[in-house]
């Protein structure tokens, strides 16, 4: 038995708090549907990290992705529920504990009540809800579909920030790996190697040549650190200002996917973002060169910003989507073909859902490929470097017994 956390509303818009033990957390909704409660959170509770982590989250005054995607799925809820939008925006601002958060809903209920439309008072806040999360909005608005197209974006929200968790994940070992060997590294070449080069020094008789090799980077490491300390922080400082640069922006942007082994991963990541958020908002109900042009912004490239361009231009001519994609070495031909069964049976939203989860799919295989190389490589690149400074060492003391006395 496990015990889960909950935040529930009641059906006169009350909220309740508590506890459950339950075994799972599906168990621990269906009991708090069945007590006549709509769960807007269930998580569950980690013993002796709580407290820590919601002092954390307390001070942490951002409001993240993942703080719009638990919004966005409780507004969800609570309208499924039956509530009014202004009531649902009142109940989500009494349950937030960002303060941030907190005034941001207080602001946009007063709008709301005020007669302005639920994606205008949205659209004051462009750093913390896109352009395409204000469109499917206003879509739904429009269509008379708002609870399912908010629905459908705390799906799209907890499908993308699970990818990017799963990534950020993966790569944490490997991460890990890299700083403490590099660290053992540093601290063998600057605190332990000059100490036998005391001894080696007050011996006067020529060393190995692995052994000069390793007196001459200890040297360099330990009178110069500085030197190349700086010299990092300045190559950091220089490419991280080419690359936000309009210049450097596009050529990082060509480069991307022509290296080896990330380049794969960058064009998978691409098109599964591409087909979710187009999927995302044709399914919301925005018109496919709207959706076309939202998309576009989204995506953080030049190259597949103008691919899509193209393709929008060629829609508006009355060309189908996949004719102009073929031409693009970032869109594989099973993508190609999904969109054009799509495009073919009418069910095109559908279909570029079914690519976004497949090529998810693709991703983290991808990753896990790259992690079976990668961590190998790294244990290796670390135990030649250490057996460089062993076998270094070793021969000059074994050196040192043929010394005449």
């Amino acid at each position: 038995m496990e015990t889960f956390y909950y935040e529930a509303t009641t059906r006169e818009g009350n909220i309740v708090t508590g506890t459950l033990e339950v075994v799972s957390e599906r168990l621990a909704i269906d009991r708090l549907q069945d007590m006549g409660y709509y769960p807007l959170r269930v998580s569950k509770v980690v013993r002796h990290e709580n407290f820590i982590s919601r002092m954390l989250s307390s001070l942490q005054g951002r409001i993240t992705t993942k703080d719009i995607m638990l919004l966005t799925y409780q507004l969800g809820v609570l309208l499924d529920a039956g509530f009014t939008l202004d009531k649902s925006l009142s109940i989500l601002a009494e349950l937030s504990d960002k303060k941030k958060l907190k005034e941001m809903i207080n602001e946009i209920l007063s709008q709301v009540k005020g007669g302005k439309s639920f994606s205008d008072a949205l659209s004051k806040y462009p750093a913390v809800f896109p352009s395409f999360y204000i469109n499917m909005i206003k879509a739904g608005e429009a269509g008379g579909f708002l609870e399912s197209t908010i629905e459908r974006m705390a799906a799209y929200l907890e499908n993308t920030e699970g990818l990017k968790e799963d990534v950020r994940s993966a790569f944490i070992y490997p991460v890990i790996l890299s700083i403490v060997g590099g660290a053992a590294v540093v601290v063998l070449l600057t605190f332990v190697v000059p100490q036998f080069a005391k001894i080696f020094t007050d011996m006067g008789q020529n060393l190995p040549l692995p052994t000069v090799i390793l007196l001459a980077v200890s040297a360099v490491l330990t009178k110069f650190w500085w030197v190349i300390l700086l010299f990092f922080i300045a190559g950091a400082f220089i490419v991280s200002r080419h690359l936000r640069s309009e210049e450097g922006r596009r050529n990082w942007d060509r480069l991307k996917f022509r290296l080896p082994l990330f380049g794969k991963l960058f064009k998978e990541i691409a098109v599964s973002r591409f087909a979710r958020t187009f999927g995302t908002l044709l399914g919301s109900g925005v018109p496919i060169l709207n959706a076309l042009h939202i998309v576009k912004g989204t995506l953080g490239s030049e190259k597949i910003s103008g691919i899509i361009s193209s393709v929008r231009e060629s829609v508006r001519k009355g060309k189908g989507l996949s004719e102009h994609l073929k031409n693009s070495d970032i869109f594989p031909p099973l993508a190609i073909h999904m969109i054009t069964v799509g495009e073919e049976t009418g069910r095109l939203d559908e279909m570029l859902i079914k690519i976004a989860d497949r090529f998810d799919i693709e991703v983290r295989t991808t990753v896990k490929r790259m992690l079976s190389l990668l961590e190998p490589a790294l244990i290796l690149v670390m135990g030649i470097l250490i057996g460089f400074i062993v076998i270094a060492m070793l021969t000059a003391i074994f050196s040192i017994n043929e010394l005449p006395f």
